[in-house]
């Protein structure tokens, strides 16, 4: 199984270059980027590393705002590959569970465990 990570200017590459400083790797997870390129360009990146990585049987989204451009990439790119995930509102809980839990969780099971551990990470400290 495989992710990408999928967000507006260096957000993603920031995201998984800090979950690798802190878990030590960041094995099957792929960076992308929006800026400065069109939505049919970023499908195209995504189409190509794909092909790069084997075309996974297994692949989850993860994208910074739903709604939004790379949100619509996502699921456009999802749409033409079935059981294909995407979620969104990315943050480094949620990464670390896909780091941490994709060998042990069935898909399924896997993206409900990591929207659940997302929002562990959402905490008011008065």
């Amino acid at each position: 199984m495989i992710g990408f990570v999928i967000c507006h200017k260096s957000l993603a590459h920031e995201l998984v270059e800090t979950a690798q400083a802190i878990l030590g790797h960041n094995n099957d997870l792929y960076p992308f980027s929006n800026d400065k390129i069109t939505n049919a360009e970023l499908l195209l990146k995504l189409e190509k590393v794909h092909k790069t990585v084997g075309e996974p049987n297994e692949l989850i989204i993860m994208v910074d705002l739903r709604g939004g451009n790379c949100w619509h990439v996502a699921k456009l790119f999802a749409r033409s590959h079935p059981g294909y995930f995407v979620l969104s509102g990315v943050n480094l809980p949620m990464i670390f569970s896909f780091l941490t839990k994709k060998e042990t969780l069935a898909s399924s099971k896997l993206i409900k465990t990591m929207e659940r551990d997302s929002h562990r990470g959402i905490i008011i400290d008065v």
